[in-house]
């Protein structure tokens, strides 16, 4: 199944050099035409490497760039108003709502409100411990790959915590 995606996690991922999981795990990313600006247009302009694998995967075809319609622009907007969301969360939201997907979210704010419209939601951690419960990088690399991912982003230390105990659970 699809899955759609905030700017963040495909940065993230594209950093620590995973960004092919994503494709492994779900088949194809939907991003809308602000992701693609955030993560490819200006990635380039900075000279970021990410940028060219994001661009890559996109020429590839398993990440799409989805035109938002009149109506799903006009329900980003308002979001990105009336929250303090971006918008690459708003358009992320609208095209997982629209199509019923699953959404990649790292921000706070992103995920209360997928979660209030009860869209299947997750995040970057957790697309790599979903990675590693499928059998697509061993507990090893998971570790790495979590320790490489705080140093492009950051994220709380208890969740790490509480991945890394959660993994050792599923090794045993």
């Amino acid at each position: 199944m699809p899955i759609a995606s905030n700017t963040s996690p495909i940065i993230a991922l594209a950093k620590i050099g995973r960004l092919k999981l994503l494709k492994d795990l779900y088949g194809m990313v939907l991003i809308s035409p602000f992701v693609k600006v955030e993560s490819v247009d200006k990635g380039k302009e900075l000279g970021a490497l990410d940028a060219l694998e994001i661009e890559r995967a996109i020429n590839e075809g398993w990440i799409k760039v989805t035109e938002l319609t009149r109506r799903q622009n006009q329900i980003t907007q308002g979001l990105v108003s009336e929250l303090r969301i971006g918008f690459g969360e708003a358009g992320a939201l609208t095209l997982a709502k629209d199509k019923e997907i699953p959404v990649i979210l790292d921000d706070k704010e992103a995920r209360a409100l997928a979660k209030g419209w009860g869209l299947e939601h997750t995040s970057t951690v957790m697309v790599l411990y979903e990675a590693f419960v499928k059998n697509l990088i061993s507990y090893d690399e998971l570790v790495e790959d979590l320790a490489r991912l705080t140093r492009v982003t950051w994220i709380s230390t208890d969740v790490i915590t509480d991945v890394i105990k959660r993994a050792k659970m599923v090794v045993k």
